[in-house]
């Protein structure tokens, strides 16, 4: 399964790379949403995990756009915003999870037991 990363902090990813590869995954990435979406046309991944620093508007709209490429693709967004407060904004996208602004190894495998549990 290939997990996307949209973002523009290459190297935080890299770090994180071993992990997703630990529970089966390879990961990809696109440094901006118009370079994630041409991938997605080749390719579609499994989860597209969003990292580009955008309000609550801006997420909403790249979920949709995501969304519009194949509604089978999951979505996780890194967000200062608390829990709950995520959750109350994104109601209705289908997103997994919000992931903080300094993922961890342990972030990561919280993910992808998310997407697990939704994916069988």
């Amino acid at each position: 399964m290939n997990i996307l990363v949209v973002s523009g902090r290459a190297d935080l990813w890299q770090n994180l790379r071993p992990q997703f590869e630990k529970r089966g995954a390879s990961m990809s990435a696109a440094p901006t949403l118009d370079d994630a979406l041409s991938a997605m046309q080749k390719e579609r991944p499994a989860l597209v995990v969003l990292d580009l620093d955008m309000n609550r508007d801006e997420l909403r709209s790249a979920v949709f756009r995501i969304l519009s490429v194949s509604a089978m693709i999951h979505t996780a967004a890194v967000s200062s915003m608390p829990p709950e407060t995520f959750h109350d904004a994104m109601e209705g996208l289908g997103m997994l999870t919000s992931l903080p602004t300094s993922p961890t190894p342990a972030d990561i495998d919280a993910l992808m037991d998310a997407l697990a549990k939704v994916t069988g």
